[in-house]
Parts: structure tokens; C-alpha cells; sequence
């Protein structure tokens, strides 16, 4: 069994959206200054790297992310890659998936090119009627490797509010870069933050 780390890892300078909190570690107790332990802290956004956001984030009555069932974030995954010039994910990017098996799908897109440290705006978003399509069938768990599922100037966030609608899961910033397209197992459990708008998560794919 071969585990893939599709986590953005986390270090002072990662890029955030603009205007949120930067990550900053810091260190409240240090052995070389006495202490008998090392102990660290980190102040950062919920948002900040790979994490799953919840209906909080844009609904003032949204659910927590707390409030998700586990089982949403564990189980079969497709990884679709997107061409690279794409603008948007449309549903000619999912009209070729089983919608029998397929209960979670990961979007590869350009943005797993782009380094930890840098803020690309112009990422490729998914249009709403993906979800509609792919929350029709039965799917509980959308990912993409973008900032976020809506393009980076939308004040409207029109697909966070079709996956609230159907009750699906939504992970951001996933790191594809070397995953190929295909069926694997997901593990992308969220941090149990009681009621916040998002979390990070440690997201892994198992090969099958």
C-alpha cells in the first residue's frame, strides 16, 4: 500500500488569501533557554493551507465544521485532472465518471504548479453545475488544488452555496502535483475545531 501526502506543507511565508492572518509559529518554552521542554504554538487562519471548509464560512446560520460526519472525508476518491489552460471546471470534466462508485472527486488543476509561497489569483474555479451534477449523483466530498472552489473576485460564492445545498463536503488547496488521474482512497480528516468555519486537514491518498 502506498500512502501519496497530498498536503500543502506549512511554514512561515506560505501564501494566504490576501488580507487573511499569516501563519506564525512561535515558541513559548525552549530548552536552550532554560525550560525543560520545547513547546510551540502557531497562530494561522482556518483557512490556511490544505482544510476543509463548512457552511459557517459563508453563512452566518451554517453548519460548523465540527458538525460534519467523519465519513465524508474517508473512502473512494477520482482524481480528474483539468487541462491547463482551463478557466472553470465545467460538467464536461465529470460527465465521463461512474456516478454508481464514485462518492468523492479531487480536481488536479495548473494551481499544483504553483509554489507554497506565492498567491496566483487567477486559479481555475468550478462552475455550479458541476455540483448540481455531481450532487445529483450521490457525491459528499469536492477537492480542488485552487484557493477555492468560486474564482478568487467572487463576492457572491455562488459554488459554496450549491455544495452547502447538497450537503457536500468541500476541501481546498489540495498539493496533486504528482498524483495521476484515477481511483484511489481518501484520508482527509479535518481538525476538530468546535464551531469554526474551517480546518485544516492532513489529506493522503491511498493507491489502490
Amino acid at each position: 500500500m502506498k500512502l501519496i501526502d497530498v498536503t500543502r506543507p506549512m511554514s512561515p511565508g506560505i501564501a494566504v488569501w490576501p488580507g487573511d492572518m499569516p501563519f506564525t509559529p512561535f515558541w513559548s518554552a525552549r530548552i536552550e533557554k532554560g525550560s525543560s521542554v520545547n513547546v510551540g504554538g502557531v497562530t494561522l487562519s482556518t483557512h490556511t493551507g490544505t482544510h476543509a471548509d463548512a457552511p459557517l464560512h459563508f453563512l452566518s446560520d451554517g453548519k460548523p465544521i465540527d458538525e460534519f460526519p467523519l465519513g465524508r472525508f474517508f473512502g473512494q476518491a477520482e482524481v480528474v485532472e483539468i487541462e491547463q489552460d482551463a478557466e472553470a471546471i465545467s460538467t464536461v470534466h465529470v460527465v465521463h465518471l461512474d456516478s454508481e462508485k464514485v462518492e468523492r472527486v479531487l480536481f488536479k488543476t495548473r494551481s499544483s504548479q504553483v509554489p507554497a509561497d506565492k498567491w496566483e489569483p487567477d486559479f481555475v474555479h468550478i462552475e455550479p453545475a458541476v455540483i448540481e451534477f455531481l450532487g445529483a449523483r450521490g457525491v459528499v466530498l469536492i477537492g480542488t488544488d485552487a484557493p477555492s472552489v468560486d474564482p478568487a473576485e467572487s463576492k457572491s460564492l455562488p459554488a459554496h452555496h450549491c455544495l452547502a445545498r447538497h450537503g457536500i463536503v468541500n476541501l481546498e488547496n489540495l498539493y496533486l502535483r504528482d498524483v495521476m488521474p484515477g481511483r484511489y482512497d481518501l484520508i482527509a480528516f479535518p481538525v476538530k475545531l468546535v464551531g469554526l468555519d474551517a480546518a485544516p486537514v492532513r489529506a493522503v491518498l491511498l493507491e489502490r
